[in-house]
């Protein structure tokens, strides 16, 4: 072989050396690249764990009874003459220049209406005068007998010079007189009664408003016309006070009643009233009446409360009879509370203890932290947290979803309930 042979094969050997290098070289640092990989993500966190919450806010929670019932007035009345005549004038509200109007509240005494006086005040003055006449006429026959008397008494005594027959005829006298003294007597009494009468239809002439906080509810009556006997002018209410009336079932009536003592409806028992007339607002009303017979037609028992009625800006009042309204028994256990389903409540490490996950931020990230609870009520699948003895408050955000895969400082991505 001649030197430039040796000298090529030499030169090929070592291109496939380098070759060979090279090719070796490259799965090593394949290899190396897997590897950090490998040691990278055995270094890197966990992903979060997605959770849902619920941010805790007090709930309504309602356990009373309602009752539909009306308002009533106290007190109602109607007015009407006593006999018949046109009407002279209505009252007229001091500052107002107009008649009494449906709505207007008016004082006890106040008058709201006249008949003309005129057949009136003759009758009454006729009457005075014939009481009068008959006054006169019983002191004359009374001083008549008084006379007949002392001479039938003076004949008496003197038997002796008098005859029988003077006797008698004073006697006859005395007797006379005592008649016409009892007939004027009886007379004087059947003048009185009718000026009495008399007395009472003048007085009558007029309407008075019998009672304080009198609201006009009903008005029949105009100046000038004729009205009858009996007629009625003008209905009168007072709802200062007012009664609400509803229906109880004899299951929630008395000491033997079958519901709890909360829930029984007594005498003397307060209740509250709400409407959606007055919305957001409550009254309390006292029971004051219970009927003793269920109605035939519902079954149930009329029951009564009584309530002061407030009055508004305007001078009304709040409550107007008619009023559909609402009554609630057992009001007293109605309240707010905070509210978890009962797959966020665990068991913790010591019996008889509770606790949920709280998620919360810490150094750019939401964790969960253990948070011990005490437990009220199950209402409706729900459990009630208490304030007391509860590591939890308003406003905490509770995890109330895959509770397998946490534990406290456990990263989580957050996402708050549907409603």
């Amino acid at each position: 072989m001649s030197q430039d042979t040796a000298a090529t094969a030499n030169g090929t050997t070592r291109l496939r050396a380098s070759a060979l290098a090279g090719a070796l070289m490259i799965p090593a640092a394949i290899l190396a690249g897997a590897g950090c990989r490998e040691r990278e993500a055995a270094a890197a966190p966990p992903p979060p764990v997605p959770v849902v919450v619920r941010v805790l806010e007090p709930k309504d929670v309602v356990v009373s009874r309602s009752f539909g019932g009306s308002v009533e007035p106290i007190q109602t009345t109607s007015l009407a003459f006593k006999l018949a005549g046109t009407v002279a004038s209505v009252h007229r509200p001091v500052g107002r220049d107009r008649d009494v109007q449906v709505g207007d509240t008016l004082s006890k005494g106040t008058v709201l209406a006249e008949l003309d006086e005129g057949d009136l005040r003759r009758a009454k003055a006729s009457a005075e005068a014939r009481v009068a006449q008959l006054e006169a006429r019983v002191a004359t026959a009374r001083d008549n007998l008084a006379i007949a008397t002392r001479a039938f008494e003076r004949y008496a005594r003197s038997s002796g010079s008098v005859s029988e027959s003077a006797r008698d005829d004073a006697d006859a006298r005395r007797v006379t007189a005592d008649g016409e003294l009892a007939s004027a007597e009886q007379a004087l009494a059947d003048a009185r009664v009718k000026l009495d009468q008399a007395n009472d239809d003048y007085a009558n002439r007029r309407l008075v408003v019998p009672f304080d906080n009198a609201t006009v509810a009903e008005k029949r009556i105009e100046p000038g016309e004729r009205k009858q006997a009996h007629e009625v002018a003008f209905r009168l209410i007072d709802i200062s006070t007012v009664h609400v009336v509803f229906g109880v079932p004899d299951t929630m009536i008395g000491e033997q009643a079958a519901c709890a003592p909360g829930d029984r409806v007594a005498p003397g028992q307060e209740l509250q009233v709400t409407a959606d007339a007055f919305e957001g607002r409550t009254l309390t009303g006292t029971v004051t009446k219970i009927a003793p017979q269920a109605d035939p037609r519902t079954r149930t028992f009329r029951t009564e409360l009584t309530l002061s009625n407030p009055r508004l800006p305007d001078g009304q009042r709040l409550l107007r009879p008619g009023m559909i309204v609402t009554v609630r028994v057992g009001a007293q256990k109605d309240r707010q509370v905070l509210l978890l389903p009962m797959s966020a409540i665990h068991r913790g490490a010591s019996a008889g203890e509770f606790v949920v996950y709280e998620a919360v931020a810490e150094e750019d990230r939401e964790v969960v932290r253990t948070r011990t609870v005490a437990v009220g009520d199950v209402l409706d699948n729900q459990v009630e947290v208490l304030a007391a003895g509860s590591e939890v408050a308003r406003g905490a955000r509770v995890v109330i979803s895959t509770a397998e895969r946490l534990a406290a400082g456990v990263v989580v991505k957050s996402r708050r309930e549907e409603r």
